[in-house]
């Protein structure tokens, strides 16, 4: 069997590492030219050369020019990671299929940022979906799904990790699959059950401190580095969060209640700073170190505030 690995993410490195190491056919390693990649792409030039596989990049997969690359390639399944949808054209160059994955329980939670929704929502269970890639999204025919849990104290990129380990599983066991059965078509999911999940936004990583310590929590766990970090609004600034913790008070719960979400509580080494949320008390490390207006105030307000006053200068 020939595959041909399609992407420019650690995702696939992972796959078409577990190909290599079972005896597989890699005939061709495809990725985007380096000035359109994603933010967390990389460049697979130099595993490709050490593992003597062809490597091509292409801008827009769904050319003329790249419908006939890939069908010269005459490979029986494209494995693919790319951050734009095949037209069918593509999808019809390799003898069989096209093979995705998802790091959901597909049906459910389909579409746009998987891993940040799934926890920023408190999944905890959920499955890395194998399926063959059709004319919509992320609703072929599943091939393959493997379990795997996501812990409540780990950051997306410890996640992403875990998925990445996965994957390569995952990929000889869908090898071993084919080898005994190349036209296996798996089984058609069940759309009634499907949902879809929008593309963040900024607007979903400002923490506003009316929010419960679990709530944020999760938001700043769901975008640490290397991704762009939640933010907590301060008159002009956006704070990069890099940590939120809950921290263990010896007020009573009558004396908690009555302060106000948003209270600073202390600060420490102008970096952290201990706050009152909905439900307690939360520390908040900054990536880079507090403005110094922060340094002398005494509450940090819901970031509506700070949005109308910078409106009020316009």
């Amino acid at each position: 069997m020939r595959f041909t690995m399609l992407g420019n993410s650690e995702f696939i490195l992972h796959c078409t590492q577990a190909l290599l190491d079972i005896g597989a056919n890699v005939c061709s390693m495809i990725a985007e030219p380096e000035d359109v990649r994603p933010n967390n792409a990389l460049d697979l030039r130099n595993f490709a050369g050490s593992n003597e596989i062809p490597y091509k990049e292409l801008e827009d997969i769904n050319s003329n020019e790249s419908i006939s690359f890939l069908s010269a390639l005459n490979s029986d399944f494209i494995f693919c990671e790319w951050p734009k949808i095949l037209g069918k054209e593509v999808l019809e160059t390799q003898k069989y299929y096209c093979i995705g994955t998802h790091p959901t329980d597909l049906p459910h939670n389909r579409g746009r940022h998987p891993l940040h929704w799934s926890i920023c929502l408190n999944i905890s269970k959920t499955k890395l979906s194998f399926f063959i890639i059709d004319k919509g999204v992320d609703t072929g025919d599943i091939l393959l799904q493997i379990p795997f849990s996501i812990n409540p104290d780990e950051n997306i990129s410890e996640v992403v990790n875990k998925v990445n380990n996965i994957a390569y599983e995952g990929t000889q066991k869908l090898y071993n699959m084919l080898l005994s059965n190349v036209v296996y078509h798996g089984e058609k999911q069940n759309h009634s059950l499907a949902n879809y999940w929008r593309k963040r936004t900024p607007h979903d990583l400002i923490i506003d401190l009316r929010m419960s310590a679990n709530c944020i929590k999760r938001t700043v766990r769901s975008y640490t580095p290397p991704y762009t970090c939640a933010k907590l609004m301060f008159k002009n600034y956006l704070l990069k969060i890099v940590n939120a913790s809950s921290i263990a008070t010896d007020m009573s719960s009558e004396q908690l209640q009555r302060i106000e979400p948003g209270k600073i509580i202390s600060i420490d080494n102008n970096k952290e700073i201990q706050v009152k949320v909905d439900d307690g008390i939360i520390s908040l490390k900054c990536l880079d170190k507090l403005p110094d207006e922060l340094l002398i105030t005494s509450y940090i307000h819901p970031p509506s505030k700070y949005f109308a006053d910078y409106n009020k200068k316009d």
